[in-house]
């Protein structure tokens, strides 16, 4: 496996990542950048001496978990965002009602 060419690929997509907007800051690695770099080892592996089946269920394991666990933080900010707007809505009608919330 070339080195190299692995290396720059993932200075490319962390260049890539980094100059995009994502709902989570502190994720700049996304799954098609994992895709990506899985994609580059299985091209680039040596043919005498290939990737153990193990190894490789264990990588698409770690994308499935990685890919999941990206949808639940997507899932949950959105849900942050609009329990903060309803109570913010909320908190508008009990002053505009005089009520103490």
């Amino acid at each position: 496996m070339s080195i190299s060419s692995v290396s720059s690929l993932a200075s490319t997509s962390a260049t890539t990542s980094s100059s995009s907007t994502s709902s989570s800051s502190s994720s700049s690695f996304s799954s098609s950048d994992f895709l990506t770099l899985l994609v580059e080892q299985l091209q680039n592996q040596n043919p005498l001496d290939t990737t153990d089946t193990s190894e490789l269920m264990n990588q698409m394991m770690s994308y499935a978990s990685y890919d999941q666990q990206a949808q639940t933080n997507s899932t949950l900010t959105e849900l942050s965002n609009t329990v903060s707007s309803l109570s913010s809505t909320v908190s508008s009608i009990a002053s505009k009602l005089d009520i103490s919330a």
